[in-house]
């Protein structure tokens, strides 16, 4: 079961629910966290994130129903035309696919979501009523304080109760998690959202709460994040693509399998490698030789980060799936 099933479930509570469905989309959520912290939820299951388990690729998924191959976008920096896009920051091209958001008319509380002014965002959100977004200087102070950003979240859901049946809001603990793993604050935080979600289901609201991907503890190898870069001045059209624990090249043609082989015996036991088609990612956009972790000293693009994710470990690819049921 993957987030592409996430429309259909959430329409399915749309037609039973009595006075409406509250969803609560948490970036960074691994299915462990969220099995401890949600104590009081009707049903807790698990589903699988995509490949690569990056929210750029996740949240189109769960929000259309189609997999990284029907919208394009297979991770965080992909090819895109003649050269490399940044999937939330910049333009890419994404084709015309409406969301459940979109065709049920929800709500939404797209956070920090609503501060990206790129084609990423405008397919997730397009089509719906915002509640306008926090300033961003107060949402990166929330999101250093993760109970402190599930207050936020809500007072927001509180206040747009009244007047809507279908309410989204993107919950980020994916910023602390990067920075400082599964910590206390994030379990209080989880804690204190369960609270609220059985809440509003005493009140008559279903309420539904999911991730997009969990993270892993990194520790990225210098020696080999120096070596991924030689091969990629060396043997590359192009800088590398994707995200975390999974990321591609784009080798000249005529250097296809010897940079493939080469990979393999630089990266040894912290990566297995990959061609695209075999892990079904789409072409051209990603690169034809990918490389996904096996260990935390797999080089990743940003070393200064913690905890980190992008890979085919369980702790990435599980993400939580909660329903507290409306009491009637």
């Amino acid at each position: 079961m993957s987030l592409a099933e996430i429309p259909s479930r959430l329409e399915r509570a749309l037609k039973s629910a009595d006075r409406g469905v509250i969803v609560l989309a948490v970036d960074g959520l691994s299915s462990d966290v969220a099995k401890q912290s949600w104590l009081s939820a009707s049903t807790t299951s698990t589903l699988s994130s995509t490949v690569p388990s990056t929210s750029a690729t996740a949240w189109l998924t769960a929000l259309t129903g189609v997999p990284a191959d029907v919208h394009r976008v297979p991770g965080t920096v992909y090819r895109n035309g003649s050269g490399l896009v940044h999937a939330i920051t910049g333009a890419p091209v994404i084709p015309d696919l409406p969301t459940v958001l979109e065709r049920h008319g929800a709500t939404v509380a797209a956070r920090e979501l609503d501060h990206l002014e790129g084609t990423w965002a405008q397919a997730l959100l397009r089509g719906c009523t915002r509640i306008p977004a926090p300033p961003r200087h107060k949402l990166a102070a929330q999101a250093d304080d993760p109970p402190l950003l599930v207050a936020n979240v809500v007072a927001d859901l509180d206040k747009a109760l009244p007047d809507a049946r279908f309410l989204w809001t993107y919950v980020n603990v994916d910023d602390h998690v990067h920075r400082n793993g599964y910590d206390e604050s994030v379990h209080e935080a989880m804690l204190r959202l369960d609270a609220h979600a059985s809440r509003w289901a005493a009140q008559g609201w279903t309420v539904v709460a999911h991730s997009d991907h969990g993270q892993v503890a990194v520790d990225p190898d210098p020696d080999l994040v120096e070596a991924w870069d030689a091969i990629v001045r060396e043997e590359c059209v192009i800088p590398s693509g994707g995200a975390g624990r999974m990321r591609w090249l784009y080798p000249k043609a005529e250097r296809l399998d010897s940079v493939f082989d080469r990979v393999a015996t630089t990266l040894g036991s912290t990566a297995t490698v990959h061609h695209a088609g075999d892990l079904g990612l789409p072409q051209p956009e990603a690169g034809p030789v990918v490389a996904v972790a096996a260990s935390p000293r797999f080089p990743i693009p940003d070393p200064s980060r913690k905890f980190e994710h992008g890979g085919l470990s369980r702790d990435e690819i599980d993400v939580p799936f909660a329903v507290w049921q409306a009491v009637q």
